[in-house]
């Protein structure tokens, strides 16, 4: 092939992506994140450093938090590492510390002690003594390095029962934010438009809790906070998207449908959103990049799965959600089609 010819076929390429052509292999990115991700947590569940398939925090999986209100003290890496070593010295592991404030400290761990489980019932009052020592042993050892501070060490004990409450509330959340999209979605363009955009969000999930597990990312309530956003924004591209499917559809709307040329329809209307969804991602993700880099560990537990959601929202627009729309188009007309054979064989 000479070179005026393959410029000529990668131009034509350009005008129109073959979106359709290749539906199938498509769902092979989410589906190889998500093997990843089984295989990332079977080696983390084996494994002595991590011991868990994912990263659960403390609103999850139970456990306490101290809060440390500190006036007068050291800086905050310094603060953190007084209130860490307290917690070790009783027994216990620290999961997480951020700060609160100028110096403040809110430092969360499970409710193990000495490598014991006192998260039942049964261990509830002692689980609740020795957070009252934690908290003294630290206002002692803050004040003991730190004479003119004024501490304040309070803790609160999550059991099993919240944090199962909170799962269900979560996943009540997560829930009905995919159902009003879908009715939404059905209303404004067609059922077929809003099951599709109904998969490809459950896909976006899939795949942003996936790289969550891979990447170690804490689950708790700032990802159920960022999972409804990332439900919310990843419908943004396949809405346009849709939108412009049914411009382009606009022609056989009094006419028969069946007789539209769908691979086409989806593979042109792509094409022209591609731009727009690209740029309007590249934008939201400069924001969020930000907002992860900037080095406080709340922002970045809250930015990181909205990066996996941007970008697993983009991929699902462009590839997934008109792919799963045209299979259910194909299985309509399949459908009718084998209708119309049957009555023409009745007839006979």
């Amino acid at each position: 092939m000479d070179t005026a010819k393959a410029l000529s076929k990668i131009k034509l390429s350009l005008k129109r992506l073959p979106i359709y052509k290749y539906r199938y292999f498509w769902f092979i990115v989410p589906a190889t994140i998500l093997f990843i991700a089984l295989v990332c947590g079977a080696v983390y569940s084996g494994s002595n450093v991590y011991g868990n398939f994912a990263n659960v925090g403390i609103d999850f999986e139970g456990g306490t938090v101290l809060t440390v209100n500190i006036t007068g003290g050291g800086s905050y890496a310094d603060n953190a590492k007084i209130i860490e070593e307290v917690i070790e010295d009783n027994g216990l592991t620290l999961s997480s510390a951020q700060s609160s404030g100028a110096s403040n400290v809110i430092a969360r761990y499970s409710n193990f002690v000495n490598g014991a489980d006192w998260s039942g019932e049964d261990k509830t009052e002692d689980m609740i003594n020795l957070n009252s020592k934690v908290a003294s042993d630290v206002e002692s050892a803050i004040k003991a390095k730190y004479p003119n501070a004024v501490v304040n060490a309070t803790a609160e004990t999550i059991n099993a029962t919240a944090s199962q409450d909170f799962i269900n509330k979560a996943l009540l959340a997560v829930g009905v934010a995919m159902i009003v999209m879908l009715i939404y979605t059905a209303f404004r363009f067609d059922l077929f438009s809003g099951l599709a955009a109904l998969c490809t969000q459950l896909i976006d999930v899939i795949v942003t809790m996936s790289l969550v597990v891979i990447f170690r990312v804490p689950i708790n309530s700032s990802l159920v906070a960022a999972l409804i956003t990332v439900v919310a924004y990843s419908i943004n591209n396949t809405i346009v998207i849709f939108d412009r499917v049914r411009e382009n559809m606009a022609p056989y709307k009094h006419a028969d449908k069946n007789k539209a040329d769908v691979p086409f329809i989806l593979d042109t209307s792509v094409t022209e959103c591609l731009r727009r969804a690209l740029f309007t991602t590249l934008t939201t993700l400069i924001t969020i990049v930000i907002l992860a880099a900037w080095g406080i560990q709340s922002l970045s537990e809250f930015a990181l799965p909205i990066i996996f959601g941007i970008l697993s929202g983009l991929y699902s627009s462009i590839f997934l959600a008109p792919s799963i729309w045209g299979m259910l188009m194909d299985a309509k007309r399949n459908r009718a089609f084998k209708k119309r054979q049957l009555a023409k064989s009745k007839r006979r």
